[in-house]
C-alpha cells in the first residue's frame, strides 16, 4: 500500500503541531510538541530558540523522531518520521523560515535567538488500524 508523496505532505502539513522526539546525554527520550515547522520535500523544516535542551540534544546527538497525528480522527492514524536533525546556515535557514510562515503566518524570526534545524528523513512509519496492514515502515527513497 504505502504511501504517495502528496499523501505524506499533505497529512504532515494540516497537523497543528508535530511532537519531537530527542534524546538527553544520559539517553532519556525527550518529548516537545513544535507549531513552528513545515515539510521541504520529504525533509521536515521547524524552529527553537538556541539556548533550549532540545537544541543541546540534538547538538549532541542528531537522530530523531517525529509523529504527527491529527485531532478528531475516527480511528487511529498517524506518521511516524525518522532520520537526522541538522542546523541550516543562515542562507538555507531564509528558505526554510519562508516555508514556515507559509503555515503559520505569524511566526518571527532572529537569526540571534533562533535556530532552523531540517529533520532529513530517512524512514517513514504509516500506521492505520483500518487497514489489514496496521503498521507500514517506508525507505523515503520509495515514496511514489
Amino acid at each position: 500500500m504505502g504511501i504517495t508523496l502528496k499523501e505524506y505532505q499533505d497529512y504532515l502539513v494540516e497537523n497543528k503541531s508535530l511532537v519531537l522526539a530527542t534524546v538527553t546525554e544520559n539517553c532519556t527520550p525527550n518529548l516537545r510538541h513544535i507549531g513552528a515547522y513545515n515539510v521541504d520535500g520529504t525533509d521536515i523544516v521547524f524552529q527553537t530558540k538556541k539556548d533550549t535542551a532540545k537544541a543541546t540534544e540534538i547538538n549532541n546527538n542528531s537522530n530523531v523522531a517525529a509523529i504527527f497525528q491529527h485531532e478528531g480522527q475516527s480511528g487511529l492514524k498517524n506518521i511516524t518520521v525518522y532520520g537526522q536533525a541538522e542546523l541550516l546556515e543562515l542562507d538555507k535557514a531564509d528558505k526554510a523560515v519562508e516555508l514556515i510562515k507559509e503555515r503559520r503566518p505569524q511566526f518571527q524570526y532572529n537569526s540571534e535567538l533562533n535556530n532552523i534545524y531540517k529533520i532529513r528523513v530517512q524512514q517513514i512509519k504509516k500506521l492505520d488500524f483500518s487497514l489489514d496492514e496496521k503498521v507500514q515502515l517506508i525507505d523515503v527513497a520509495q515514496l511514489a
